[in-house]
């Protein structure tokens, strides 16, 4: 393979750890590299054109065209495998504003049956899928992120939204001031819409494009 490749490639190791961060609960960065690669040599041509050029401007151009498509595709395949990791459709997947979470954390330590009651109700108001979301599937995401979480973070979510405590008593239970409590509070919230992948990736005009594709 010649330089075109190499600078490809590691385009697509750019996308594909970028892409990763918001995924990373349920598959390995390689996977999408590995997709990412299969569409690059599936498309040779069109990426020698941007590439394969000794005109400097030019190839900065298309190194940036090759970075946007790559990031792009490499998204819309980790929506994908998640959707069948997880076993739902695509128009069901939910994305996470931090206004969303005290909604559906109390749901979280429920039952199955309890779970069940809620399917396919709506957190957030909206009409489409994304901006309210099939509820078993965002309780079976956050139930993954907050395995991640420290055991102590885990027990104040817990306490807070399914036992329904006051800061005051969370903060005699764990030993720590109230101020302190607040804060694990914020930080444990955060890292859970950050390990979910915090809102829609997509702007509005970014969706736009994707209908008209």
């Amino acid at each position: 393979m010649s330089d075109w490749f190499d600078d490809a490639s590691e385009i697509a190791t750019w996308a594909a750890r970028v892409t990763h961060r918001k995924y990373h609960t349920y598959f390995d960065a390689s996977d999408v590299k590995n997709e990412l690669i299969v569409w690059i040599l599936k498309h040779e041509k069109k990426i020698r054109s941007w590439l394969d050029t000794d005109d400097m401007d030019q190839r900065k151009q298309g190194s940036r065209q090759l970075g946007k498509t790559l990031k792009r595709l490499a998204d819309k395949y980790c929506r994908r495998l998640k959707a069948q990791m997880v076993g739902y459709h695509l128009e069901d997947e939910a994305f996470y504003p931090p206004v969303s979470l005290p909604r559906l954390l109390p749901f979280v330590w429920g039952d199955v049956e309890q779970m069940q009651q809620v399917e396919g109700q709506k957190v957030s108001g909206g009409s489409s899928p994304a901006e309210g979301g099939n509820m078993i599937v965002q309780l079976f995401d956050i139930r993954m992120a907050l395995d991640k979480l420290d055991p102590q973070d885990r027990l104040l979510l817990q306490m807070k939204y399914f036992e329904e405590l006051t800061f005051a008593e969370i903060a005699t239970v764990l030993g720590v001031s109230q101020t302190t409590a607040h804060r694990k509070h914020d930080g444990a919230l955060r890292r859970i819409t950050e390990s979910l992948g915090g809102e829609s990736p997509f702007t509005r005009k970014e969706i736009e494009e994707h209908e008209m594709d």
